[in-house]
């Protein structure tokens, strides 16, 4: 072991991250964590953290939550500065929010937060308002996500950042989308697609080229939205991201279903939802489930589809995804009712509407085309 290998290692690792090829900066990281002695701790905690954000990147929230708390504990150890403390619980908070611990995500993002403020670090605190923004989007609350976004991209645009400002109007197309407006999430795609590319930002292209595929096939263009996520998928791929992967699987099986391509539409839930048990995503279970159990119900399965319908439920109550909870009264409506303009359909819109989203819009019938 030597302070110089794992130097060596650790600017293997921040070139690979830079590039957006996670596995391998991953498997750098950890080759530099090996190599540090013991006793040099600023070091180790930062390899702790840089594993934490790889492992994250790829998908395993679990594995990179118990690396930011051996990089907490090690700056407790060394009594390192709030500055660090903070970034560190960012990387926690995402995690968290990754496994759907919401209520535990929240509370690391807001001690973050605070830090940030009381160090008058505008970098700390976009980031992190970008992060709450993601939180509340998968909390259901879709209004109080929309202007964590609109705040992140403010303070980004005010330093000139383009990936922040990409990312944070990612998340303005995301959280456009499942509010019912297609039009402006492929506006706010568009415009990150733009920023991202040109700066050659690997993930976020990928990303926005999911939300152009989404928001293209929200509006009926499926060619369209074939095209983006055939694209975001060879860069998912290069990058080695599973995670995004997996809901650019769902989007396109979602896209198969409603042009009846039941086949290819199984086949990529069934993908997805592999990925999404590998890695402890909850939100994206009730997705692929109820991919899963429509493609079910659609071919006579009555039971089957029941049965999905009803875990996939039992998840969003137990994780309070409160947006996902009204997609499964949705298809328990459909189910029992193929989709009649009743008092049970108006309830149901009365649910969504609490939440900020103008869902469902138009006739409600089979096949479904979930935002």
């Amino acid at each position: 072991m030597s302070r110089e290998e794992g130097d060596r290692y650790f600017q293997k690792g921040e070139q690979e991250r830079l590039r957006c090829h996670f596995a391998e900066a991953l498997e750098a990281y950890k080759n530099a964590l090996v190599q540090y002695p013991q006793e040099i701790i600023q070091e180790r905690m930062r390899c702790h953290q840089k594993i934490g954000d790889s492992l994250r990147m790829v998908g395993d929230f679990t594995a990179a939550k118990d690396h930011f708390r051996q990089a907490l504990s090690l700056l407790a150890q060394k009594g390192g500065d709030e500055l660090e403390e903070a970034d560190i619980l960012v990387g926690l908070g995402l995690s968290m929010r990754g496994l759907g611990e919401l209520e535990e995500a929240r509370r690391q993002l807001e001690r973050a937060q605070l830090i940030y403020e009381e160090w008058d670090d505008p970098e700390g605190e976009a980031f992190t308002l970008w992060a709450m923004g993601g939180l509340w989007r998968i909390a259901g609350d879709l209004r109080r996500a929309k202007s964590f976004f609109e705040e992140a991209l403010s303070f980004f645009d005010g330093m000139e950042d383009p990936v922040g400002m990409g990312y944070s109007l990612c998340g303005l197309g995301g959280v456009s989308r499942v509010m019912g407006h297609y039009q402006e999430s492929l506006v706010h795609y568009t415009r990150a697609h733009q920023i991202l590319k040109e700066i050659e930002d690997t993930f976020g292209t990928a990303y926005s080229y999911c939300g152009m595929a989404n928001a293209h096939r929200m509006g009926g263009e499926f060619e369209k939205a074939f095209s983006y996520f055939s694209q975001a998928t060879d860069l998912y791929e290069e990058i080695g991201d599973r995670i995004s992967y997996a809901y650019t699987l769902w989007g396109e099986g979602t896209a198969y279903k409603i042009v009846g391509r039941e086949e290819d539409a199984l086949g990529a839930f069934q993908a997805a939802e592999a990925i999404f048990q590998a890695t402890g995503d909850q939100r994206g279970r009730i997705y692929t489930l109820l991919g899963k159990g429509e493609l079910a119900h659609l071919q006579g399965k009555v039971s089957e589809a029941s049965r999905m319908l009803e875990e996939a439920l039992q998840i969003a109550e137990f994780h309070s995804f409160r947006l996902e909870r009204c997609h499964c009264h949705l298809l328990q409506l459909l189910f029992r009712r193929d989709g009649g303009e009743d008092v049970f359909l108006k309830e149901v819109r009365r649910k969504y509407r609490r939440l900020g989203s103008d869902l469902p819009q138009g006739e409600v019938s089979f096949p479904l085309n979930l935002p």
